[in-house]
């Protein structure tokens, strides 16, 4: 299972907007020792004043890197699709985005 939280914030020319996004996923890890790649999806929502508030769903790939036991490294694609209620799951998969993702992740 992860948790992942994301922030967003642009500052531009006479107008500050952010926005949010938080979603719990489960990952598929492929064990090759200090290196995992994985497989998996997330569900959530993103909030904030530059996008609508809305319920986000992923599928995603990506890989990890164990720098210790506990710590790693991880990229990731994500294809990102919105919706307001049960009905728009897969009636919005065709007009979904791509996330790239580079960050740190801690085992708990």
């Amino acid at each position: 299972w992860v948790l992942r939280q994301s922030v967003n914030y642009a500052d531009n020319p006479g107008d500050n907007s952010g926005s949010a996004s938080t979603r719990l996923g489960v990952d598929y890890n492929f064990d090759l020792g200090n290196w995992r790649p994985f497989v998996g999806v997330n569900i959530g929502y993103i909030y904030g004043d530059s996008v609508e508030n809305t319920g986000i769903a992923s599928p995603e790939v990506g890989v990890k890197y164990y720098v210790k036991p506990e710590t790693f490294v991880f990229v990731q694609t994500e294809y990102q699709y919105f919706f307001e209620d049960t009905n728009e799951l897969t009636d919005n998969f065709d007009n979904g985005a791509y996330a790239h993702s580079l960050g740190v992740g801690f085992n708990f």
